[in-house]
């Protein structure tokens, strides 16, 4: 006799898969759809180099890659080595430019095509994380929410790291989701983890404090089963991550962990005239005397320099240092952190924030302590580098996913309670109206 049918021998697994799997494909679909419309309109209306204008730094060092001088010259010319962003992306760049040609219209349309398919699986990634933490009806809306928002479908033509740090960061909690519940966790998760982590900081030093958050956040829940396994994920992560700053040591003598931009960054948010906003006029890839005096210090000592004067500023204007600071935080939070940015920014950030917020309290209410943690990990210390320095919308979008996640969240035990407010409110025993008594005339 042939074996079962899978329907037959296991309907309700099999059930349960199609359950999960049909609004999955359909939002994926109608995601792939949106970006596929966004990549001919880029490709037939604008300017056949459009895409590298909007990072140029990451083109200027594909194009050093190639020529065999490693990261370098970020703002043009040959001005030596350089560490103003993590190496991985700019690789990934380089490999296209390789494969499809520097700056031309075939590079264009495959980095599209690539930063695309890195947004559905973050689209797939909420959708897991959504139905393990809650239900399907929340993957649902998540999916929705970041397959239609137009900010998010026009994320692909962001040529920086902003859609793989996006996907990092959504599959670091699906990773720790799934370990947490295993009860034989061992050094092989951990190691995992670690690696994880490496390569997250290596495309983006700005996931660096949430990495960490988490990475603890698991060892916390997992305490008991295992005592010194996670030790074992720091040391993986240090050896992944080890060779960025051993390289920049060598390429500067001098002991750079992370990036060198950290100190023009500072002054550029924390000087006289600011205002806040990223200023690109004092940009050295805009401005010939700041590029002259990079030239002249050297990235190492101009960040230094600029670092040495943003403090100057903060210790002499504390007061303007705390305005500024609060203005990021609520431009951070409402999307309003570019300068002449669109009003689609603001309506997307702001809605998933107050949502957010709104999905804690219940979380909270409901006593689940720890997610609350989990999730206010990456809320409170991802933005803390923006805070002090500017928030650009780009920089809000990297924790959108799990911004999402809370949102539908919020949206459906919502919509739950507004259901069960109505019936309720129908289901109450209706007093019977009064007689009005008769007057008789007399």
């Amino acid at each position: 006799m042939p074996p079962p049918h899978e329907d037959e021998a296991f309907p309700a697994i099999a059930e349960k898969t199609r359950l999960k799997m049909g609004p999955t494909l359909t939002i994926l679909g109608l995601a792939l759809a949106m970006r596929v419309l966004v990549i001919w309109t880029v490709v037939t209306r604008y300017p056949p180099q459009w895409l590298f204008t909007r990072g140029m730094e990451m083109g200027l060092l594909a194009k050093s890659l190639l020529a065999g001088k490693g990261l370098s010259s970020p703002f043009g010319g040959d001005t030596g080595p350089t560490a103003i962003v993590a190496p991985v992306y700019p690789l990934l760049i380089a490999a296209v430019f390789r494969v499809f040609g520097a700056y031309s219209m075939a590079s264009a349309i495959a980095i599209l095509i690539a930063q695309t398919i890195v947004n559905l699986i973050t689209i797939w990634m909420i959708m897991h994380v959504s139905r393990r933490l809650f239900n399907q009806a929340t993957a649902t809306v998540a999916g929705l929410a970041w397959a239609c928002s137009l900010p998010l479908v026009w994320m692909p033509t962001i040529l920086w790291e902003t859609s793989l740090s996006c996907c990092l960061l959504a599959g670091l909690f699906a990773i720790v989701l799934k370990y947490r519940v295993m009860a034989d966790m061992g050094p092989v998760q951990w190691i995992a983890i670690g690696g994880y982590c490496g390569l997250c900081a290596l495309v983006n030093p700005a996931l660096l404090l949430s990495l960490a958050g988490a990475a603890l956040w698991l060892a916390y829940v997992a305490r008991g089963r295992q005592s010194y396994w996670p030790l074992l994920s720091l040391l993986t992560f240090v050896l992944v991550f080890a060779p960025w700053p051993i390289r920049n040591a060598r390429a500067f003598h001098a002991f750079v962990p992370l990036r060198t931009t950290v100190g023009l960054e500072l002054w550029i948010g924390n000087r006289d005239g600011a205002t806040g906003f990223l200023d690109e006029s004092v940009f050295p890839m805009f401005n010939r005397t700041e590029l002259a005096d990079y030239v002249t210090r050297g990235e190492v000592g101009y960040s230094a320099h600029k670092s040495e004067l943003a403090k100057q500023y903060i210790a002499t204007h504390p007061l303007e240092f705390l305005e500024l600071t609060a203005r990021r935080f609520v431009r951070f939070w409402t999307g309003t952190g570019t300068q002449n940015g669109s009003a689609l920014f603001a309506l997307h950030a702001t809605s998933t924030t107050l949502l957010g917020v709104i999905a804690l309290a219940l979380l909270l209410r409901r006593r689940r302590y720890d997610l609350v943690a989990l999730f206010a990990i990456p809320m409170l210390l991802f933005p803390i580098p923006y805070l002090i320095t500017h928030a650009e919308f780009r920089y809000r979008l990297v924790i959108d996913p799990i911004m999402t996640v809370l949102g539908a969240y919020a949206v459906v035990e919502l919509a739950k309670l507004t259901v069960s407010a109505s019936k309720a409110t129908s289901s109450e025993p209706r007093l019977a109206p009064a007689k009005t008594p008769i007057l008789r005339s007399i």
